[in-house]
């Protein structure tokens, strides 16, 4: 009992974790230009009552579809009423799901490496910090990680076709994901070569070519459903399949082969703080090289932790070779790095006293940094270039200009200052910042009446054509946009005149 119940504490104690670094201060953070842009499609699709998929720019309908009910709950029914809190709620609810899936394993694998796994998935940075922003990656690794124990576990009657369908619906890159683990199984295949006769592949079809096709038909259905806007608008089905061909990246992403292995493994000192993934990176190397053992491991284990090993891999590799790299890219596969992690431990009983040691140092110096970098990277850095997963963030003085508009508005001689215009290209997320106002237009080149703007925002690609147009006519002040993007807001004299005042209300 008292074991059973240390267990339990243990499990009870990694979600609880796990929960608390994803949901405190949850909104606190400035909102990315992705969580901004996220946050318009949902917004459209609440308002009209439907959503319709753009195969070019945008990833799939499955996030925005499981966040209008969260939102909805929380009264929240327009653009102007969303709030960062409620839409961050669906990716932090996703990170902490996560955490618990190595819940599904321990009764096959233990306590111990299970525990490891998901005190790993709790406390990574990477993970932690993109379970806090409205993108569709958490949604997608929880999913991801939910087909691969599916399919390792209980692959049967079509389940793993529904899971698969639903990392579809989130995200058109899990085609790489399912490149990486046929790659993974045939690469383990190819290591028991010895059995793979032919009566054996026969037995083999004959057992699995109904579960396979189940799982086919519920992947295409799954899929199909969200993007057919709930079986509402077909030709969302056939934009799914085109978004391979169609699909435009955007300019400035482009990064080296190693980017990923570099990013999450190598140290570096920025902002006061050492970030690096190296010791998790060990402990999965340790895993992997344990299962080549021909003894002391179950063939099972080692069958798996080989698997895990070459999907980390290929997925590292397959990312390493699209030219267009972000950092979060990397939250499936790093999950699988966590998994491989976590079967360190699975033979410690069974390894000499130094081993053993030289094992739980490596695992506490794991899990200590790991909490270490994501307090930081969660907190006091959360929105800082110098933290390596806050990429391309947004100032925080930007959050001041919608409050600061509307008290301009109480004082300005007609009462408002609308409308207002936006000049440049990459404004994101500035509409989210400009919520509240009705009248706003947005050109990449000022218009012949631009004067006559009682506030214009413009980017630096603009400024010097706006600044001559507006030196007469405006007050010339300047904001925090985006890392190295600088905000030139411009204000009609008469509007700062009235500011100004000393008696203003």
């Amino acid at each position: 009992m008292a074991r059973k119940f240390i267990i339990i504490a243990c499990w009870v104690g990694v979600f609880a974790c796990g929960a608390w670094l994803r949901f405190d201060g949850l909104a606190s953070r400035p909102f990315h230009s992705d969580e901004a842009t996220g946050a318009r499609i949902t917004a459209r699709c609440m308002e009209s009552g439907h959503s319709q998929f753009d195969p070019q720019h945008f990833h799939g309908p499955l996030l925005s579809s499981l966040a209008m009910p969260l939102c909805r709950a929380r009264g929240e029914t327009c653009w102007q009423e969303l709030t960062k809190g409620s839409l961050r709620l669906l990716p932090a609810i996703a990170g902490c799901l996560l955490v618990l899936l190595p819940l599904a394993w321990r009764r096959r694998w233990g306590d111990p490496p299970m525990l490891l796994a998901a005190a790993l998935l709790a406390t990574s940075p990477l993970l932690v910090y993109y379970s806090r922003m409205f993108i569709h990656e958490s949604v997608f690794g929880l999913f991801g990680v939910l087909t691969l124990m599916v399919v390792l576990t209980k692959p049967k009657w079509g389940l793993p076709g529904v899971c698969l369908g639903l990392m579809f619906a989130t995200r058109e890159t899990f085609v790489i994901s399912v490149i990486s683990w046929l790659g993974a199984a045939g690469l383990v295949a190819l290591g028991r070569r010895e059995g793979l006769t032919p009566a054996a592949l026969a037995a083999a079809w004959r057992t699995w070519r109904l579960p396979t096709l189940l799982s086919l038909v519920g992947a295409v259905l799954t899929a199909g459903f969200f993007y057919s806007d709930g079986l509402r608008h077909s030709a969302g089905v056939l934009d799914a399949l085109r978004t391979f061909l169609v699909y435009k990246t955007g300019a400035g992403h482009d990064k080296p082969f190693f980017y990923y292995l570099d990013f999450l493994t190598v140290p570096r000192q920025a902002g006061g703080v050492w970030w690096y993934g190296t010791p998790v990176a060990v402990l999965a190397l340790l895993a992997f090289a344990a299962s080549f053992r021909r003894r002391g491991q179950e063939e099972r284990l080692r069958l798996i932790s080989r698997f895990l090993g070459y999907a980390a891999l290929l997925h590292f590799i397959i990312y390493g070779l699209i030219a267009y790299k972000t950092p979060w890219l990397m939250v499936l596969p790093w999950a699988h790095v966590c998994l491989l992690a976590g079967l360190s431990v699975a033979g410690v009983a069974g390894m000499r006293r130094p081993g053993q040691v030289a094992l739980l140092v490596m695992v506490g110096l794991a899990l200590v940094s790991q909490m270490r970098q994501t307090r930081y990277a969660v907190g006091r850095l959360a929105s800082d270039a110098r933290n390596p997963f806050a990429y391309v963030p947004t100032r925080r003085d930007i959050e001041g200009v919608e409050p600061w508009l509307q008290q301009l508005a109480k004082i300005a001689p007609q009462h408002t200052v609308e409308p207002i215009a936006v000049i440049g290209n990459g404004y994101w997320p500035l509409p989210w910042y400009l919520r509240s106002f009705n009248t706003i237009g947005y050109w990449q080149e000022p218009p012949a009446n631009i004067a006559d703007f009682p506030i214009v925002f413009c980017l630096p690609e603009s400024t010097a054509a706006v600044m001559t147009q507006l030196a007469s006519t405006h007050k010339q002040l300047f904001r925090g946009l985006r890392d190295n993007v600088e905000l030139t807001l411009f204000i009609r004299n008469d509007i700062w005149d009235a500011w100004m005042q000393p008696d203003k209300p």
